[in-house]
């Protein structure tokens, strides 16, 4: 009898244990219905070129816990206070057909509720506006992914792996300057606010035998454009690296524009070539070869 009792007690006290137990998880479920971001952003970017939709994408674990550790990456309460982060460092929506796709995937984000601590992983992904890959950073990959240890931990996790981001090298990428066919009716007026303005064109003239001098001049088939006259560059060999200041110029119209280069060299025939700005501005080069003939 006693040892019918004793079974019944302990299956008694198994039976509230485990009610408890159950209990007590739903109770800490039942706290993760919000995420706090500790503390502001460090950093603050402007003058960027292009802007950013910022897309937050919770993955979604097999179960919700294992016992005391609970498995919070699916839950969506994290989209809305980090789009207010990454928004309060100056990165924002400018144009929907050339923002570029800022992706933060919340890879794993577990609570071992027994232990009171957490573990955040996330991956961020910046995307151009062809939906190419240009920047990733993995935490995890990187050996980044953080524990804190107080009650749970779970907005000290997450904060300190989004201070883990190089925030600097996503805004290098938004500061890049447009290129010069996304703006393609956008003027050159000499206020340097222009793609084709903020195009670096690489020169390199040579001749044999050197010592020749260059001149350059526009001839221009648009109105927009005038026409110029030679303007002296330097002797060669000559190698620069700098933009182009022909007022008027759009993109549109560089078609219609052509560059003169002239090389002359006292007792040797004078040389020109032809260049289509164009191309020019495609390939971000001028470089020409003149093989001076002497005067007969």
């Amino acid at each position: 009898m006693k040892r019918l009792l004793l079974i019944l007690s302990i299956a008694i006290i198994s039976v509230l244990a485990l009610t408890s137990c159950g209990a007590q998880q739903k109770m800490h479920m039942a706290q993760f219905n919000s995420i706090e971001i500790k503390r502001a952003p460090q950093e603050h970017f402007s003058n960027l070129q292009r802007g950013v939709d910022i897309k937050i994408i919770p993955t979604q674990p097999q179960k919700e816990n294992d016992g005391y550790t609970y498995h919070m990456s699916g839950k969506s309460f994290y989209i809305t206070p980090t789009i207010q982060y990454v928004q309060s460092m100056g990165f924002s929506e400018m144009s929907s057909s050339s923002d570029y796709t800022l992706i933060i995937k919340i890879n794993q984000a577990d609570v071992d509720g027994f232990a009171g601590k957490s573990y955040v992983d996330i991956e961020v992904k910046l995307k151009d506006d062809e939906n190419n890959d240009i920047f990733t950073q993995n935490s995890t990959g990187k050996g980044k992914s953080l524990t804190t240890f107080s009650h749970f931990g779970l907005d000290n996790a997450y904060t300190n792996a989004l201070e883990q981001v190089n925030w600097g090298k996503i805004a290098l990428f938004l500061k890049e300057a447009k290129q010069p066919k996304e703006e393609p009716n956008k003027s050159v007026k000499g206020y340097g606010d222009t793609a084709l303005e903020q195009t670096i064109i690489r020169w390199d003239v040579q001749s044999r035998p050197q010592g020749a001098d260059i001149f350059w001049r526009v001839v221009s088939k648009t109105p927009e454009v005038k026409s110029s006259n030679n303007k002296y560059l330097m002797t060669t060999p000559y190698e620069a690296t700098k933009a182009l200041d022909i007022k008027g110029l759009t993109y549109q119209t560089s078609s219609n524009v052509r560059i003169i280069l002239r090389c002359e060299k006292d007792g040797y025939m004078p040389q020109e070539k032809e260049f289509d700005v164009r191309m020019v501005m495609d390939q971000e080069e001028i470089s020409a070869f003149f093989r001076l003939v002497k005067e007969e």
